[in-house]
Protein backbone atom coordinates (compact mmCIF):
# COMPACT_ATOMS: atom_id res chain seq x y z
CA UNK A 1 0.00 0.00 0.00
CA UNK A 2 1.53 3.31 -0.74
CA UNK A 3 -0.32 6.80 0.38
CA UNK A 4 0.05 10.30 -1.23
CA UNK A 5 -1.84 13.62 -0.06
CA UNK A 6 -1.19 16.41 -2.84
CA UNK A 7 -2.16 19.41 -0.88
CA UNK A 8 -3.57 22.62 -3.25
CA UNK A 9 -0.27 24.47 -2.99
CA UNK A 10 0.76 21.31 -5.37
CA UNK A 11 -1.63 22.12 -7.98
CA UNK A 12 -0.62 23.25 -11.31
CA UNK A 13 -3.22 25.90 -12.29
CA UNK A 14 -3.09 27.03 -16.05
CA UNK A 15 -5.59 29.08 -18.28
CA UNK A 16 -8.06 28.03 -20.68
CA UNK A 17 -10.17 29.75 -23.18
CA UNK A 18 -12.65 29.87 -20.86
CA UNK A 19 -11.59 29.89 -17.47
CA UNK A 20 -8.59 28.23 -15.30
CA UNK A 21 -7.88 24.51 -15.22
CA UNK A 22 -6.19 22.97 -12.21
CA UNK A 23 -4.28 19.97 -12.57
CA UNK A 24 -4.80 17.63 -9.36
CA UNK A 25 -2.84 14.79 -10.17
CA UNK A 26 -1.39 13.15 -13.76
CA UNK A 27 -0.43 9.70 -14.37
CA UNK A 28 2.45 8.29 -14.91
CA UNK A 29 3.91 10.98 -12.68
CA UNK A 30 5.78 12.41 -15.39
CA UNK A 31 3.76 12.56 -18.39
CA UNK A 32 2.63 16.06 -19.76
CA UNK A 33 -1.17 16.72 -20.52
CA UNK A 34 -0.02 18.47 -23.81
CA UNK A 35 1.73 15.23 -25.17
CA UNK A 36 -1.51 13.28 -24.12
CA UNK A 37 0.67 10.68 -22.82
CA UNK A 38 -0.95 10.08 -19.81
CA UNK A 39 -3.09 7.84 -18.03
CA UNK A 40 -5.61 9.25 -16.04
CA UNK A 41 -5.91 13.07 -14.62
CA UNK A 42 -7.54 14.54 -12.54
CA UNK A 43 -8.60 18.47 -12.94
CA UNK A 44 -10.95 21.00 -11.81
CA UNK A 45 -12.00 24.32 -14.46
CA UNK A 46 -13.67 27.20 -13.29
CA UNK A 47 -14.96 29.33 -16.11
CA UNK A 48 -15.00 33.01 -17.06
CA UNK A 49 -17.74 32.54 -19.76
CA UNK A 50 -21.43 30.30 -19.37
CA UNK A 51 -20.51 28.75 -22.72
CA UNK A 52 -17.46 26.74 -23.45
CA UNK A 53 -16.45 23.91 -26.26
CA UNK A 54 -14.23 21.39 -25.14
CA UNK A 55 -11.16 20.19 -26.56
CA UNK A 56 -11.26 16.68 -28.27
CA UNK A 57 -9.99 13.93 -26.35
CA UNK A 58 -9.86 10.94 -28.87
CA UNK A 59 -8.20 7.95 -27.89
CA UNK A 60 -9.66 8.80 -24.17
CA UNK A 61 -13.21 8.61 -21.79
CA UNK A 62 -14.23 11.92 -19.87
CA UNK A 63 -16.13 11.82 -16.40
CA UNK A 64 -17.18 14.87 -15.58
CA UNK A 65 -19.44 16.25 -12.94
CA UNK A 66 -20.19 20.23 -11.05
CA UNK A 67 -18.91 20.74 -8.08
CA UNK A 68 -20.56 23.82 -7.64
CA UNK A 69 -23.34 25.32 -10.17
CA UNK A 70 -25.24 24.09 -12.86
CA UNK A 71 -23.77 22.45 -16.12
CA UNK A 72 -25.30 21.44 -19.20
CA UNK A 73 -23.51 19.17 -21.76
CA UNK A 74 -24.80 19.28 -25.58
CA UNK A 75 -22.90 16.29 -27.39
CA UNK A 76 -23.13 16.81 -31.14
CA UNK A 77 -25.71 14.95 -33.29
CA UNK A 78 -26.28 12.72 -29.89
CA UNK A 79 -27.89 13.96 -27.03
CA UNK A 80 -27.46 17.27 -24.47
CA UNK A 81 -27.78 16.80 -20.21
CA UNK A 82 -28.31 19.21 -17.55
CA UNK A 83 -26.25 18.23 -14.41
CA UNK A 84 -26.53 19.74 -11.26
CA UNK A 85 -24.21 20.00 -8.74
CA UNK A 86 -21.97 16.54 -7.81
CA UNK A 87 -24.34 14.77 -10.71
CA UNK A 88 -21.61 12.60 -12.85
CA UNK A 89 -21.54 12.40 -16.53
CA UNK A 90 -19.42 9.57 -18.31
CA UNK A 91 -18.62 10.54 -22.52
CA UNK A 92 -16.08 9.40 -24.95
CA UNK A 93 -13.61 11.81 -25.27
CA UNK A 94 -13.72 12.44 -28.80
CA UNK A 95 -17.72 13.67 -29.05
CA UNK A 96 -17.83 16.88 -29.95
CA UNK A 97 -19.31 18.34 -26.23
CA UNK A 98 -19.70 22.11 -26.07
CA UNK A 99 -21.15 23.40 -22.68
CA UNK A 100 -23.22 25.92 -20.82
CA UNK A 101 -23.09 26.31 -17.02
CA UNK A 102 -24.05 29.26 -14.19
CA UNK A 103 -21.04 31.77 -13.39
CA UNK A 104 -20.50 29.89 -10.22
CA UNK A 105 -19.85 26.67 -11.92
CA UNK A 106 -16.69 24.53 -10.82
CA UNK A 107 -16.67 21.25 -12.31
CA UNK A 108 -14.44 18.34 -11.85
CA UNK A 109 -13.00 16.16 -14.08
CA UNK A 110 -11.34 12.53 -14.44
CA UNK A 111 -9.60 11.55 -17.97
CA UNK A 112 -9.02 8.33 -18.64
CA UNK A 113 -6.97 6.50 -21.40
CA UNK A 114 -9.54 4.00 -23.50
CA UNK A 115 -8.71 0.48 -22.57
CA UNK A 116 -8.21 1.44 -18.69
CA UNK A 117 -10.77 0.24 -16.57
CA UNK A 118 -11.82 2.92 -14.30
CA UNK A 119 -14.65 4.67 -12.26
CA UNK A 120 -15.96 7.74 -10.80
CA UNK A 121 -18.10 7.53 -7.92
CA UNK A 122 -19.82 10.15 -5.34
CA UNK A 123 -19.97 9.11 -1.80
CA UNK A 124 -21.71 10.42 1.31
CA UNK A 125 -20.41 10.40 4.82
CA UNK A 126 -20.37 6.62 5.77
CA UNK A 127 -20.57 5.20 2.77
CA UNK A 128 -17.74 2.39 1.96
CA UNK A 129 -16.30 1.29 -1.69
CA UNK A 130 -14.47 -2.13 -1.62
CA UNK A 131 -11.62 -2.23 -4.00
CA UNK A 132 -11.99 -5.61 -6.04
CA UNK A 133 -8.47 -5.37 -8.21
CA UNK A 134 -4.99 -3.92 -7.61
CA UNK A 135 -6.13 0.15 -8.25
CA UNK A 136 -5.03 2.94 -7.84
CA UNK A 137 -7.61 5.37 -5.58
CA UNK A 138 -8.35 9.37 -5.16
CA UNK A 139 -10.75 10.38 -3.12
CA UNK A 140 -11.27 14.23 -3.18
CA UNK A 141 -13.74 16.72 -1.40
CA UNK A 142 -14.40 20.76 -1.04
CA UNK A 143 -14.31 20.11 2.72
CA UNK A 144 -12.24 18.34 5.18
CA UNK A 145 -12.71 14.44 5.42
CA UNK A 146 -11.72 11.08 7.15
CA UNK A 147 -11.15 8.39 4.94
CA UNK A 148 -11.09 4.83 7.15
CA UNK A 149 -9.25 1.98 5.53
CA UNK A 150 -10.44 -0.85 6.49
CA UNK A 151 -7.86 -4.00 6.10
CA UNK A 152 -4.79 -1.52 6.53
CA UNK A 153 -6.75 -0.34 9.98
CA UNK A 154 -5.96 3.24 9.34
CA UNK A 155 -7.53 6.28 9.30
CA UNK A 156 -6.97 9.06 6.97
CA UNK A 157 -7.26 13.05 8.13
CA UNK A 158 -7.80 14.71 4.79
CA UNK A 159 -8.19 18.65 4.19
CA UNK A 160 -10.59 20.30 2.21
CA UNK A 161 -9.56 20.41 -1.69
CA UNK A 162 -6.75 18.38 -1.48
CA UNK A 163 -6.31 15.10 -2.98
CA UNK A 164 -6.02 11.31 -1.10
CA UNK A 165 -4.33 9.10 -3.42
CA UNK A 166 -3.71 5.22 -2.11
CA UNK A 167 -2.81 2.30 -4.54
CA UNK A 168 -3.50 -1.08 -3.25
CA UNK A 169 -4.25 -4.15 -3.60
CA UNK A 170 -7.99 -5.66 -4.25
CA UNK A 171 -9.65 -6.57 -0.86
CA UNK A 172 -9.58 -3.10 0.86
CA UNK A 173 -12.17 -0.79 1.59
CA UNK A 174 -12.40 2.75 1.44
CA UNK A 175 -15.17 4.24 3.51
CA UNK A 176 -15.92 7.97 4.34
CA UNK A 177 -15.49 7.88 7.90
CA UNK A 178 -16.70 11.54 7.98
CA UNK A 179 -17.34 13.97 5.91
CA UNK A 180 -19.55 17.08 5.35
CA UNK A 181 -19.34 17.77 1.65
CA UNK A 182 -19.66 14.48 -1.01
CA UNK A 183 -16.26 12.96 -1.59
CA UNK A 184 -15.16 11.56 -5.06
CA UNK A 185 -13.96 8.57 -5.17
CA UNK A 186 -11.85 7.75 -8.36
CA UNK A 187 -10.46 4.34 -9.38
CA UNK A 188 -7.98 3.33 -12.19
CA UNK A 189 -6.98 -0.18 -12.46
CA UNK A 190 -3.09 -1.02 -12.06
CA UNK A 191 -1.51 -2.53 -14.90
Amino acid sequence: MKETIVHRDAFITTQWAGGETTQLAIHPENALFSERDFLWRISSATFTTTQSVFSDFSGYQRYLLPLRGNLRLSHERLFARELAAYEPAYFDGAWPTASENSPDCIDYNFIVKNGTTALLQVLQEGDEHLVDVPAMITCFSVDDMVIHLKKAGVQREISGFSLYMLETEAGESVSVARASAPVILTKCAAG
